[in-house]
């Protein structure tokens, strides 16, 4: 298995796990929440499964959670789902309760074999031979109807019904078959999307102003800022700002330069977490509260509205674009950019990327012949005017500052 299909599985995975939840019944959903096993056949009884309980500490989110109780991040919106209180994912408290649920009876629903349906042919094969004998002067009380099969419970283990045979299934007329490698993936995990950071020769004006200094409460304001820290928030780049609205908060790490021409191209800036504004406009201040934060922020860090990411890029039609360029950078200054990694590189929306464009990564030329070889392949996600921020979709070498790419298709 190739060092890229790993999580493509795990994401399949956890895809089909979620649409089998979605499909569950309530009250199938309810006895399960309350520890109480839905009807099984007597040769499969269900073990108890009570949902676990977990006390929420500073700093955790649902994807945290999700990734320690079941290994796999991608599933939190189960745990969300059995905690009707929690009306925000990205908003949890500390000291609140979690319920999260078991995936014995997901898993084992997943894995059950499928039951013999009943054949509509065999019934009318039945009643061709039972016609002669009520013919013949067979009370009318021994043909009874036969009761209809009760449809089994999504919980109970199904099993096919011996010396039966099924008929094979007729597909829909007009519909297709929708394999679990047609699935979407997503490209990465959201969190990962936003913390990547981008390259870029823009500055914002909105910036924190600083934090609440309330004493009396006991909140004293702190050089070092993170989640559930109150704030007061500059906006000067539009005229209003609605209780709600959320913000991107960023910091400049160091100065990018051409690794051709080695002239400024722009700072590379490391996204420090997300903060909602709580009320209305206070002396030309907005408070606000930080309510995801991957990193430390300051009094002075810089905002960008913030806008959902888009995880899942639609397969584009084979097309033509005369884009080539090189590396500008990785993060942290490292020199090897491999799986779940991201590179910036030094063309972006003027020069005709968009998100979801993939590119092939050169190696770097052999000092004998000059020849290069396809080393990997990255995907945009985040475009600026001159410069875009791919992750890293393949690799068989070292990605480093001045490899280049061309298009994929």
């Amino acid at each position: 298995m190739t060092n890229w299909s790993i999580p493509v599985v795990r994401a399949v995975r956890s895809v089909l796990i979620l649409l089998v939840v979605s499909s569950f019944p309530a009250t199938a959903w309810a006895q399960q929440q309350n520890g109480q096993a839905a009807p099984a056949p007597a040769a499969a009884a269900a073990s108890p499964e009570q949902p676990g309980k977990y006390l929420i500490r500073q700093g955790d989110t649902l994807w945290d959670i999700a990734n320690a109780f079941y290994r796999d991040p991608f599933l939190w919106p189960l745990i969300w789902k059995s905690n009707p209180s929690v009306n925000d994912p990205d908003l949890i408290f500390p000291g609140n309760t979690l319920v999260v649920p078991s995936l014995a009876p997901v898993e084992r629903a997943m894995s059950a074999p499928e039951e013999a349906a009943p054949v509509q042919e065999k019934a009318v094969a039945e009643q061709v031979q039972e016609q002669p004998a009520a013919a013949a002067g067979t009370p009318a009380a021994a043909t009874a109807p036969r009761e209809e099969a009760e449809a089994p419970s999504i919980f109970q283990r199904r099993v096919s019904i011996e010396g039966l045979t099924p008929e094979p299934e007729q597909p829909v007329a007009g519909g297709r078959l929708i394999l679990p490698e047609d699935a979407p993936v997503p490209i990465m995990d959201k969190y990962a999307m936003l913390s990547a950071g981008f390259v870029s020769e823009e500055d914002s004006p909105d910036h924190i102003q600083g934090a609440v200094d309330d004493t009396a409460k006991g909140v004293k304001t702190s050089n070092l800022l993170g989640y559930d820290h109150e704030v007061y928030i500059a906006v000067t780049s539009r005229e209003s700002v609605n209780i709600g609205d959320r913000f991107l908060i960023y910091d400049p790490v160091h100065d990018v330069k051409h690794p051709d021409t080695r002239r400024y191209f722009g700072k590379l800036y490391k996204v420090n977490g997300i903060l909602k504004v709580t009320g209305p406009k206070e002396i030309g201040v907005y408070p606000a509260r930080i309510t995801l934060s991957f990193d430390s922020s300051v009094k002075g860090s810089m905002l960008a509205p913030y806008q959902e990411p888009t995880l899942i890029y639609p397969a584009k039609q084979k097309q033509v674009k005369n884009l080539a360029g090189q590396i500008l950078e990785v993060p942290d200054r490292r020199s090897v950019s491999a799986q779940v990694d991201v590179v910036y590189l030094d063309k972006g929306k003027e020069d005709g990327v968009e998100p979801g464009d993939r590119f092939t990564i050169m190696s770097m030329a052999d000092k004998e012949t000059g020849v290069t070889r396809p080393i990997g392949e990255v995907q945009v996600f985040i475009v600026k005017a001159r410069t875009a921020t791919a992750v890293v979709r393949k690799s068989i070498d070292t990605m480093t500052t001045g490899n280049r790419f061309v298009y994929k298709n």
